[in-house]
C-alpha cells in the first residue's frame, strides 16, 4: 500500500491509535476531520504494576509515532503535553534532552516495524473519517497486532 495513497493526517493519527493500542493505552474515538485521537486517561497504570519509565516510553510513542509516520505533519498541542509527561515521568532515570532523543528514537522503530498496520488503519480513518475505540481495537486485532 502507497503511503501517497493516504492523507497524511489519517497516517499520522492512525500511527497514535496502533501506538496505544499496542501499548495497552485506550483509544476513546479517532477522527481525521478533528485530527484527533482521544485516549482514556492513565488511570490506574502504575497500580497494575507498570513502572514509571514503561509508562514515559509508551506514552511518548504514542505523542510522537504520528509525525514519525508523517513527517510532513506537525505535532498538535495535546501530543506535545502527552510528550511533556511523558519526558517528566522518564527523567526521573535520565536528563530531559537524552529522553527526548531516546523516545524520538524508539518511536520511529515502532513506526518501521508496525509500518502495515498503521497504513491499514489510515485507510480506514481515510474512508470513515471518525471511529470509536471498539472500532479501531477491532481493526487492529483483525490485522494481528
Amino acid at each position: 500500500m502507497s503511503e501517497t495513497t493516504l492523507s497524511e493526517v489519517a497516517v499520522h493519527e492512525a500511527a497514535h491509535c496502533v501506538a496505544a493500542v499496542l501499548y495497552g493505552i485506550g483509544v476513546v474515538h479517532a477522527s481525521i476531520d478533528r485530527a484527533e485521537v482521544v485516549l482514556q486517561p492513565p488511570g490506574d497504570s502504575l497500580e497494575r504494576g507498570h513502572h514509571h519509565g514503561s509508562v514515559a516510553v509508551a506514552y511518548a510513542i504514542v505523542a510522537l509515532a504520528g509525525h514519525a509516520a508523517a513527517p510532513k505533519t506537525e505535532m498538535s498541542k495535546p501530543d506535545q503535553q502527552l510528550l511533556e509527561h511523558s519526558v517528566f515521568l522518564g527523567s526521573w532515570a535520565d536528563g530531559r534532552d537524552e529522553m527526548r532523543l531516546a523516545l524520538s528514537a524508539l518511536a520511529e522503530r515502532f513506526v518501521i516495524e508496525h509500518r502495515c498496520a498503521i497504513e491499514k488503519l489510515a485507510l480506514a480513518l481515510d474512508q470513515r473519517r471518525t471511529m470509536s475505540g471498539a472500532e479501531v481495537g477491532e481493526i487492529i486485532r483483525s490485522i494481528g497486532q
